[in-house]
């Protein structure tokens, strides 16, 4: 029985790579996964035919629905419905829920750095992750954010906690919500914000955050002055970005 449902769902998964154009599929390459099963944390999630906000909507998850993985997408997971239909949903929106090796379920603790551990520079996967923010709100007569490398260093320790205990969601097993960890981390703000991603590229994992509403609006909103920035190697998906916004 499970041998037969598999087969069924492998078919579907292969009829909905097919129907998706090879420009797309070199953008954004299909593999497995260990995640088993993914939470939705919107509202409502929009399950569509292909990795992309492009696509055409086919079905709505609801908020707290627990739906079967069968691959990734780039940052999107290809799910299989109650109805035996394969869909994609942004991961964004999601967070995992099981996993086939449950012994990698349980979060590593990631280790808070000492005062020390301050960062000088960004990497160059950062500066233009943060060169590319800063054109946009050129392109659209905003002042430019100002780079705080005390932020990215928690950017990318999240960034890292992300890829350590393969989760995806902006709120951490180790550290919280993105406010709970700048106060953590002692870093007072009078309003802040967080961005995450997952891709391959930085153009890509940009291209994606500029594509969703929400994700779009930290980027040029006038709520915030500073950025930091943090991108870490992740399997999943090649990399896994992290932006906090804040106006201290």
């Amino acid at each position: 029985m499970k041998l037969r449902k598999f087969s069924a769902v492998f078919m579907i998964s292969m009829l909905l790579l097919l129907t998706i154009s090879p420009s797309v599929l070199a953008r954004n390459v299909y593999k497995w996964t260990n995640i088993k099963e993914i939470q939705v944390t919107a509202n409502q999630l929009n399950v569509r035919t292909g990795p992309s906000t492009d696509f055409p909507v086919i079905g709505t998850l609801n908020q707290n629905q627990v739906v079967e993985v069968v691959g990734t997408l780039g940052s999107w997971f290809v799910v299989h419905l109650d109805n035996n239909s394969v869909g994609c949903v942004s991961s964004t929106w999601t967070r995992v829920y099981s996993y086939h090796n449950q012994q990698e379920a349980p979060p590593t603790p990631t280790p808070t750095p000492s005062p020390g551990q301050n960062l000088t520079q960004l990497n160059a996967l950062e500066r233009e992750f943060f060169d590319l923010v800063n054109a946009e709100r050129r392109k659209n007569g905003l002042t430019e954010y100002k780079i705080d490398l005390e932020v990215s260093r928690v950017a990318r320790i999240k960034a890292q906690d992300m890829a350590d205990n393969k989760y995806f969601s902006h709120t951490s097993p180790v550290y919280g919500s993105p406010f709970d960890m700048l106060k953590s981390f002692g870093i007072n703000y009078r309003t802040a914000g967080e961005n995450i991603a997952g891709n391959n590229t930085v153009q890509r994992a940009h291209n994606a955050l500029m594509n969703s509403t929400g994700h779009r609006a930290n980027i040029l909103s006038t709520n915030y002055d500073s950025i930091g920035v943090g991108i870490v190697p992740d399997p999943r998906y090649g990399y896994v970005f992290v932006q906090l916004f804040i106006r201290r």
